[in-house]
């Protein structure tokens, strides 16, 4: 199990800031770094070859193998993994755009003004709330620090090894899960970084010296939490292709499906969440942030369940400032990710559906989705 998480966690490649950006090492993508040995092979290559071979015209000898453009995931695999994840980005990331507080999705039908919709609206609390009932949060979640330290570790750089590790995905099987898996998690670098920039929330150790961070505190804005973000988007993928390999077509909603909580779906909500508490135990994030975290990365990831599965519409949500009361931290939900605080947040019957602009799907993306799909893990319901 050990080697299985170990090569999960090459999807964890994708984690921390740079993910969002590694789209830009594209320019790398035909350069790799040379090490002397290989200088010393590639001089003696050039020997060995005008020593052994006669005059040549130029005539070629070869018959390259062309594969069917139609054939994509033929096409994907005889790349390397740079223009690989470059080209799956192309066709994903432009489909979601960050709008000031909102996440728009050009995969939904525009209003009937012809705009483009938010999948996610996001209304922050304000600064009392953070350094009141939030700053308490984190001073009782620091008890928890020397039970959850070495995970914390782990989790600043991988935690999609945690997700797979439960469902025994296995690396070779479940190649395109994990590739797929990596795309999610690059697109909500994409989409989490300008939502931080937009509303620049200060860090827990910016309102009290006390606080004492067990990691270093990143420089960004603390909302939404990022970690949140992808760990839920993560475990909503995973739930989806799960669902999926067994009921393709209907709408796909993180809740309804780990309702049962015994079903695979509910462990992989109770990983995430302790995902992301374990960012507030660990003193570099509010509990609220990992609520907005939760929001943002179920919500993308049941749109792009939905959207690769064949569904007809996806959830939208919004995330309303807290009341009063829940300033005053009378109301846990907002301090503790529970089942209980999502289903309030998460509701279906308090959320829009949607439909989706067009039934056909991206066919580079949908070839990744079926391939993923066919690699996951046969689990008993």
């Amino acid at each position: 199990m050990a080697v299985l998480a170990g090569q999960a966690g090459r999807a964890g490649r994708a984690g921390r800031a740079g993910r969002a950006g590694r789209a830009g090492r594209a320019g790398r993508a035909g350069r790799e770094t040379v090490s002397v040995d290989e200088v010393d092979l590639s001089f003696s290559t050039l020997v060995t070859r005008e020593g052994i071979l006669p005059y040549w015209d130029g005539t070629p000898d070869l018959k390259p193998v062309v594969i069917s453009k139609k054939k994509h995931l033929e096409r994907l695999d005889a790349l390397a993994s740079i223009p690989r994840e470059v080209l799956i980005d192309d066709r994903l990331f432009c489909n979601f755009r960050p709008r000031g507080n909102e996440v728009i999705c050009l995969f939904l039908k525009p209003d009937q003004h012809g705009n483009a919709q938010p999948l996610v609206t996001l209304e922050s609390p304000d600064h009392d709330v953070f350094k009141g009932s939030q700053l308490k949060f984190v001073r009782s979640y620091a008890d928890l620090r020397a039970d959850r330290l070495d995970e914390i570790r782990v989790q600043q750089d991988d935690i999609t090894s945690y997700f797979a590790s439960s469902l025994k995905l296995d690396a070779a099987r479940g190649e395109w899960a994990f590739e797929l898996l990596e795309a999610v998690v690059r697109l909500c670098g994409y989409i989490e970084f300008p939502l931080k920039y937009h509303f620049d929330l200060p860090r827990p150790s910016q309102y009290s010296s006390k606080v004492m961070p067990v990691i270093e505190t990143p420089t960004h804005g603390t909302w939404p939490s990022g970690h949140a973000t992808e760990a839920f988007a993560i475990a909503t993928v995973l739930a989806g292709l799960l669902q999926c390999k067994q009921q393709g077509g209907s709408v796909f909603t993180m809740l309804a499906a780990a309702k049962d909580t015994a079903a695979p779906a509910a462990l992989l909500l109770r990983i995430a969440s302790r995902i992301a508490d374990n960012r507030a135990i660990a003193g570099v994030h509010f509990p609220h942030d990992g609520v907005a975290g939760a929001v943002l990365g179920i919500a993308v990831g049941e749109a792009v369940v939905n959207y690769l599965s064949g569904a007809k519409s996806t959830y939208t949500y919004v995330l309303e400032q807290l009341t009063e009361e829940e300033k005053e931290g009378e109301d846990k939900q907002y301090g503790e990710l529970s089942f209980e605080a999502l289903t309030a947040l998460l509701d279906p019957a308090s959320a829009k559906e949607e439909d989706f602009a067009s039934p056909d799907r991206d066919d580079l993306l949908e070839a990744v989705w079926e391939a993923a799909c066919s690699g996951m893990p046969a689990l008993l319901p």
